[in-house]
């Protein structure tokens, strides 16, 4: 039996030192389960604590050598990711406890590249309209077909070795923060 495939968690972040005790906290809880080999949070050169907050939190920390967005942080984890598989969750996103045990389902099937995560159903405390776009978004996710032709970052996972013979992130073309990671899946 082949043993599974080591995830490695890639969580770009800036100004998020209030979000990363939440969002941290199931993704280190695997980790001591050992569903994920580690947790890398890239701190984009912020202001705040968000650096100080990860490593306390126990979360290995990279900062990037200039303010360059999330497709430069999650480049720059990439290259020093030990799993084969890359789990990007942006530092607003609150993983689901059974999350990695899922990807590990998805990338037992070799010919599968990247998947990605859905927008929950309840979503709690945002404003009204944030939880309407999460709805809607839900939705066509749901009604899609199962073979994506977009990738979405914010909770996705790619094989390392893909995301590597790829380039990347496109930081030359989207040097400020925008589609990155929708044009990947192209």
């Amino acid at each position: 039996m082949t043993p599974p495939l080591a995830i490695s968690v890639v969580m770009p972040a800036f100004r998020a030192e209030a979000l990363l005790p939440r969002v941290l906290e199931p993704l280190m809880a695997m980790q001591a389960r050992g569903d994920v080999c580690e947790v890398l949070v890239v701190d984009d050169r912020s202001p705040d604590a968000t650096a100080e907050v990860a490593r306390q939190l126990g979360a290995r920390v990279l900062t990037t050598p200039e303010n360059g967005g999330p497709g430069l942080a999650r480049n720059l984890a990439a290259e020093h990711a030990a799993g084969d598989i890359l789990w990007f969750v942006d530092s607003d996103v609150i993983a689901w406890e059974d999350g990695a045990v899922k990807l590990q389902r998805a990338f037992a099937d070799p010919t599968v590249a990247a998947v990605f995560g859905s927008y929950d159903d309840a979503p709690d405390g945002a404003p009204w309209f944030s939880r309407y776009k999460n709805l809607m978004h839900r939705f066509y996710h749901q009604k899609a077909n199962r073979n994506a032709q977009t990738f979405w970052a914010g909770c996705g996972a790619v094989r390392k070795d893909v995301f590597l013979a790829i380039g990347g992130f496109d930081t030359d073309t989207y040097r400020v923060p925008s589609i990155e990671d929708i044009e990947l899946g192209y």
